[in-house]
């Protein structure tokens, strides 16, 4: 035999008697035990004390699991299934791990589980569909809801059982509401027009923020809740009877304004007077002092909405979102030259009257950008908890 296939033998017989480097993780600590015994015997295959453990340790695991999975059965707990395939798939990773430990199957006959946790996931699929049979005839929003959840679960377990991916939209579509999203209500006495611009503002415009929480929400495509979203004018022309009705308001607006801050400031600038005999720019600083009169300004801004049932005369969800727009607004007066103020000091000094306010739709745009988001969200929240 040449070197070279003697050293290959040499290196094979090291091996498997040495065994795998692999460590196997238990599934559950009580289980570590066991596991230290099969990592032992994995190491090195001829280790007796291993051994002896395996024998003792193996059979306590298996009846550990196995009472556990009796108990589960017999119980009413909805999440039984869960648990008891996760003590088979315990079980299995045992019989996984010893099948992979040379020798171990020589030592104790560990069982496959596979034929079990199939029957245990058909078992699952079956309960969970015949729950879902029962709440669907219930033929009200919260049954079929509940039926929806149970169909989908039953599919977990067992992907295309029985007509499951039918009965899930047959459920979803018995689950689904017609809800109307109602115009955004205010009270233009917030806003007097001799505190604001007296030119027309229509760059604020509700029915834009109603339009757009409608289709935000899903419009009539129910896709990401059992809900189809319509605005009343929507439902009025299509004559849709809506089961819900999301009403929303601006509950208080709150114009604030601070003490008036009062400072100046010094300027000067360099400006060329003139030309020297020799034809070069002569330069003369002059001086100005702007009179500055600082106000700070807020619109504090309360947004109610609800959810009601319109069959059932009750509130599903409701809620107040408050958020304000704040704003500094500055003019001036000024003594001394005028040529030393900049663009800046005469936008301050031609801004007397203040012209340089936000609108009333400026405000009420900021302030809907603002709560927007958050109203979105706890509508998609409520109408989900419904």
């Amino acid at each position: 035999m040449s070197v070279r296939h003697l050293s290959m033998v040499v290196v094979s017989f090291l091996v498997l008697a040495c065994g795998s480097s692999k460590k196997f993780q238990a599934s559950f600590t009580e289980d570590k035990p066991l596991f230290d015994a099969i990592n032992a015997l994995n190491k090195k295959p001829g280790n007796e004390k291993a051994q002896r453990d395996l024998k003792i340790l193996y059979p306590k695991s298996v009846e550990r699991h196995e009472e556990a999975i009796d108990i589960y059965r017999t119980g009413s707990d909805e999440n039984k299934w869960d648990k008891i395939l996760r003590e088979l798939n315990a079980l299995q990773h045992i019989y996984n791990s010893l099948q992979a430990v040379p020798g171990s199957f020589g030592i104790v006959k560990p069982k496959n589980y596979l034929r079990d946790l199939e029957s245990a996931k058909q078992s699952a699929a079956e309960d969970f569909y015949s729950k879902a049979e029962g709440l669907l005839i219930e033929n009200d929003r919260q049954s079929s809801l509940q039926a929806w959840d149970y169909f989908k679960r039953a599919n977990n377990y067992v992907n295309g059982y029985k007509d499951v991916s039918k009965k899930i939209r047959e459920a979803y579509e018995k689950a689904i509401v017609d809800v109307v999203v109602g115009p955004i209500e205010e009270d233009n006495g917030f806003f007097p027009s001799n505190n604001w611009n007296n030119f027309p503002d229509f760059r604020y415009r509700p029915q834009d923020y109603q339009e757009q929480l409608v289709r935000e929400l899903g419009g009539r495509s129910a896709n990401y809740t059992p809900a189809r979203f319509y605005t009343d004018r929507e439902l009025r022309r299509e004559d849709i009877k809506p089961d819900w009705e999301i009403n929303m308001r601006w509950r208080s607006l709150n114009p604030i304004r601070s003490i008036p801050r009062q400072y100046t400031r010094r300027v000067s600038k360099s400006i060329e007077i003139g030309k020297d005999t020799s034809g070069r720019p002569v330069y003369n600083t002059v001086y100005a002092t702007l009179y500055i009169t600082e106000n700070s300004y807020s619109v504090q801004g309360d947004f109610e909405y609800k959810i009601s049932d319109l069959e059932r005369r009750t509130t599903i969800d409701g809620g107040i979102l408050r958020d304000e727009v704040n704003w500094i607004d500055q003019s001036a007066t000024y003594n001394g030259d005028s040529r030393a103020l900049s663009a800046e000091d005469w936008r301050l000094v031609n801004n007397r009257t203040g012209f340089n306010q936000p609108t009333r739709g400026e405000v009420m745009n900021n302030l809907m950008r603002k709560i927007f988001p958050d109203l979105r969200r706890r509508i998609e929240q409520g109408i989900a908890r419904a």
